[in-house]
């Protein structure tokens, strides 16, 4: 949270109506930690993102902070761009993961992992926006066509920073960078650490943020370091899901090459229980190796 300035419910909601106002429109609040725009068009603005983002920032930069916002979200409402020539368009598609609830269903959209979808973008340099399914058949390609464009346009974007940090007790990877699709690498985690069979431990809380734990420590001692990690990845999941912003998932999930497996785990006391179908697995890997 750096030099961020603890938030103000009150502030930000004032200044929201204001700079709504100011862009003719009404504005309101409506259940889901959301203010409704109407005027031209009607609109919705999280109060959580842009709580998130106020915590970055100091609070005499708030007002800025909140025009821009709902400015560009606005903006892009209301001067759609011209997706008819697909040749100049292609070059603008990214793939971006949302949590679940953000398809609305008419979305060029498509389950990623439990609880996230992978969608297509329009990248410009003023803002992101999704695809709609009405755009996609509109274009000369299939939607298939659209997620494997989308994801070679984030890979040509440039790699992550990866580094390993000391979190608790145990060493985990961190993949971060400043863009909206950090997430969508984790399809190629594989390429950024050395995986076994097992795969990894990995959490994506937010936008801007990968954490994972390579399972490949395949002693005695290794069992009780996946049980350590995974407790620790799982407490960054829920704080980088609270801080965000760009929040995605709270959960801890398995990586291995065919996907994204959801390891539905609960508190008990200050110990981690994990499915005992990951444990087993465990269990076995470290059999297998001996000590």
């Amino acid at each position: 949270m750096g030099g961020g300035a603890p938030y103000d419910d009150g502030a930000l909601d004032s200044l929201v109506v204001l700079v709504a106002e100011n862009l003719g429109y009404s504005c309101r609040r409506v259940p889901g930690d959301v203010m409704l725009l109407e005027g031209a068009n009607r609109l919705h603005v999280s109060m959580r993102n842009l709580r998130q983002l106020a915590r970055l920032v100091p609070k005499d930069d708030w007002p800025a902070l909140v025009a821009d916002h709902v400015s560009t979200i606005v903006t892009a409402i209301e001067e759609p761009l011209d997706l008819s020539n697909f040749e100049l368009a292609k070059h603008l598609l990214r793939t971006r993961i949302y949590p679940a609830e953000a398809d609305n269903g008419i979305l060029a959209a498509r389950p990623f992992a439990p609880g996230l979808i992978e969608a297509v973008v329009v990248d410009t340099p003023t803002t992101v926006r999704t695809v709609t399914l009405e755009e996609a058949e509109g274009w000369p390609v299939a939607q298939d066509r659209l997620f494997e464009l989308g994801r070679a346009n984030v890979r040509g974007d440039g790699p992550l920073q990866c580094e390993e940090q000391e979190l608790g007790d145990v060493r985990l990877s961190v993949l971060h960078g400043w863009t909206f699709y950090a997430a969508t690498h984790v399809i190629w985690l594989d390429e950024y650490l050395e995986l076994g069979p097992y795969g990894a431990l990995v959490v994506v809380p937010s936008r801007s943020v990968i954490v994972a734990y390579p399972i490949r420590n395949k002693t005695a001692a290794g069992y009780g370091e996946t049980v350590r990690a995974a407790t620790e990845l799982q407490v960054q999941a829920q704080h980088g899901y609270e801080d965000g912003p760009g929040s995605l998932s709270p959960h801890l999930f398995w990586w291995r090459s065919s996907g994204l497996t959801l390891l539905e785990t609960r508190f008990d006391g200050d110990s981690l229980v994990l499915p005992r179908d990951f444990l087993a697995t465990l269990s076995h890997l470290t059999a297998e190796q001996g000590p």
